[in-house]
């Protein structure tokens, strides 16, 4: 190598040296003008939706000499009604950043629909009660072998404020972020449910509660969990022009204790115990327009949650005072690729 070009590329390496390798903290994060809000529609599919409720074990059974019982226990789920997916989805994003706090919301919604056979008896608690014969039953069977059609409309939106300590800098082109977030995750949903004409009422349980056989109805259920955890926002590239950004994010909540909390009735009150976790990654190339960026990405989220609910009765007297039914184990999955187009302001 002649001594021109090695003196060029020393001059080089002078010129961009202090700039690419300079590095620094900032309070509050790492905020650029006109790019610290992001608005984004997103679309795609989830790929696992289940939820699970199985009954366990019923103290009162032990207590009465009736062991044998036990083995009386439902599970249901989602796919006893052919629902466990996978389905398309769509939804929106909103990210507002301020000094040391980042808002951040995300909203899905899906409607699956589908047409079933039943797998065994099915005794289901309803919200809408259905009529017979003069009477409204808020109870339902159907019958083994019998086919019946179900939807849900259901949302998932999750709230979460991150405190944002400090920002760290490297150069003119990367920036990172480390935030801790605290927020809610609920997912709500109209389910409609249709077995055919109503064609009879059967007993079932202990003590008894009466069922209609077959019918129509519809009704609400709504999940939530709060969660907490790190994440990491990482971007690169100068600051006017074509940035890619980087999110990742562990969020969790586990709770051991009574469910006082949730209800005002000391008879209901039962031992909960369940475990949530919540991982999204995400990307998202910003490319600048007049007055604002336009942002295309893809994101992917795993939320898995477990518990059991039991009663919190010990002494022989008050476990057959309350009477109370099964233990139970609970379940929720859902997890989801998305594509995102947006705009950063």
């Amino acid at each position: 190598m002649t001594r021109r070009p090695i003196l060029l590329a020393t001059l080089l390496l002078w010129t961009v040296a202090p700039g690419a390798l300079r590095a620094g903290v900032q309070w509050g994060g790492c905020l650029e003008p006109g790019r610290d809000q992001n608005l984004r529609l997103s679309f795609g599919v989830i790929s696992e939706f289940e939820g699970m409720i199985a009954e366990t074990r019923r103290k009162l059974y032990d207590v009465t000499g009736n062991s044998w019982k036990q083995e009386d226990a439902e599970r249901y789920s989602t796919s006893d009604f052919n629902l466990d997916g996978s389905y398309q989805t769509m939804g929106f994003s909103l990210d507002m950043a301020w000094s040391f706090i980042h808002l951040q919301l995300d909203s899905i919604f899906l409607n699956p629909a589908t047409s079933a056979t039943a797998q065994r008896d099915y005794y289901i608690a309803i919200s809408d009660s259905i009529e017979y014969q003069g009477r409204h039953y808020d109870h339902l069977m159907i019958p083994e072998g019998a086919p019946f059609n179900a939807e849900l409309f259901g949302n998932m939106t999750e709230l979460n404020f991150l405190l944002v300590p400090v920002g760290f800098t490297i150069g003119d082109f990367v920036h990172i972020n480390p935030s801790w977030a605290f927020g809610l995750v609920l997912f709500g949903g109209r389910y409609e449910i249709e077995a055919g004409s109503p064609r009879g009422a059967t007993t079932y349980q202990n003590p008894p509660e009466e069922f209609v056989i077959g019918g129509e109805t519809s009704g609400l259920t709504i999940l939530g969990a709060p969660q907490w955890g790190p994440g990491i926002d990482l971007h690169l590239g100068s600051t006017n022009g074509v940035q890619g950004r980087l999110r990742a994010q562990y969020l969790f909540a586990s709770y051991d204790g009574g469910t006082g909390w949730f209800t005002t009735a000391d008879h209901r009150e039962k031992n909960l115990d369940f475990s949530h976790k919540n991982l999204r990654l995400r990307g998202q190339v910003e490319i600048p327009l007049n007055r604002v960026a336009l942002t295309i990405g893809l994101q992917a989220q795993f939320i898995e949650t477990d518990g059991t609910v039991s009663s919190s009765a010990t002494d022989p007297a008050d476990i057959l005072a309350r009477r109370e039914r099964f233990d139970k184990d609970f379940s929720f999955r859902l997890h989801s690729l998305l594509g995102t187009i947006g705009i950063t302001f």
